[in-house]
């Protein structure tokens, strides 16, 4: 039998390793600090009449970066949550030859679309996370292993190895930090600057999910980020194929979000539309293994999302939402209210 990473046993590595770097501040002149903030305020309508409110999911996170070598860097994020105690979210180091080819090891976010890597409260003018992430991959989609990224004249690559998503009930719960068999993922990201403010970015992502190592699963997806000093558009589409057991058909998923702003001085409109469709006959609630197979999924939601963000001061924000939310398989609705404080520091 495999030994079984612990999830408490990864997170005293992350914090023997902050507390490493924190103990040789002194000595590296060139580390930077920084962190960010983040509370929500959620009124939920769940029925006519049924109105939930509660202040939630307050989380500060930090990271830590700077040079080991004239040579090398490294970075390290730590993230705690209500309930979930503290994440760390990225722990590598880079050997930096030049901007053509940058390797790095260790814990990494894998660059697979823009949102992924780009979702910290401060950075986004959304609260939820869109149907795509929520849905169809894990939230903070890290992983362990090697990648190697680099630029030359507006063209950018990543390419990865490493452990990969594991078999699960759901896409968006296959993360893990020790393999689940001995075969490595491969993937990637290739994108062009088409002009300035103006970027297109194709995500690939490949590996065996199930511990037999006999089933793939695969990940296409493609970016469009267009920005100006006035208005900014955001859009992804993602496409997933499951190979599951020769007994059941090949589990399919697909979605899409569009989101364009506006910068008014202080205020920015934001609106969104997202949808995504999702079925899986083998996997879902109650799947444990091949010999236990789940109830199957099979979903289709959509959701359209008017927002405000007002810069209150140049590092803090306050945003409030409201989603339309629709399950188109069971015909029912689901409005959502949201207001968050986020700030970095």
């Amino acid at each position: 039998m495999k030994p079984i990473f612990a999830k408490n046993r990864f997170l005293r590595l992350g914090a023997i390793i902050i507390f490493t770097i924190l103990l040789a501040l002194d000595q590296w002149g060139q580390v930077q600090t920084n962190g960010y903030f983040a509370y929500d305020y959620i009124n939920n309508q769940i029925n006519k009449g049924i109105i939930k409110g509660t202040f939630a999911n307050p989380c500060l996170g930090f990271t830590l970066s700077g040079a080991i070598t004239q040579n090398s860097n490294f970075m390290c994020e730590a993230l705690f949550k209500e309930g979930e105690g503290v994440e760390l979210k990225q722990a590598w180091v880079s050997l930096g030859f030049s901007n053509y080819f940058a390797p790095k090891l260790g814990l990494y976010m894998v660059p697979f679309g823009k949102y992924n890597e780009s979702n910290r409260p401060y950075q986004t003018v959304l609260i939820n996370f869109p149907l795509t992430s929520q849905y169809l991959y894990p939230m903070d989609w890290r992983d362990m292993g090697f990648l190697i990224e680099g630029s030359v004249r507006g063209f950018y690559y990543s390419a990865y190895v490493g452990n990969g998503l594991k078999e699960a009930e759901a896409l968006n719960k296959g993360i893990q930090f020790y393999d689940n068999n001995t075969s490595k993922s491969l993937g990637g990201k290739i994108g062009l600057f088409v002009d300035q403010g103006f970027e297109v970015s194709y995500s690939h992502y490949r590996g065996k999910h199930d511990k037999d190592e006999e089933r793939n699963l695969v990940y296409h997806g493609a970016n469009l980020d267009w920005q100006t000093e006035s208005f900014r558009v955001l859009a992804e589409y993602i496409k997933t194929l499951i190979e599951n057991p020769s007994d059941y058909d090949q589990g399919e998923a697909e979605g899409y979000f569009v989101q364009v702003s506006f910068r008014l001085g202080n205020i920015t409109p934001v609106g969104s539309f997202q949808r995504v469709e999702y079925v899986d006959s083998f996997h879902g609630n109650g799947y444990f293994s091949p010999l236990e197979p789940g109830e199957g999924i099979d979903l289709e939601k959509k959701r359209w999302t008017l927002a405000l963000v007002y810069q209150v001061l140049e590092n803090v924000v306050i945003k409030v939402e409201y989603d339309f939310n629709t399950n188109i398989k069971e015909e029912t609705s689901q409005n959502l209210f949201l207001a968050q404080l986020a700030l970095n520091f």
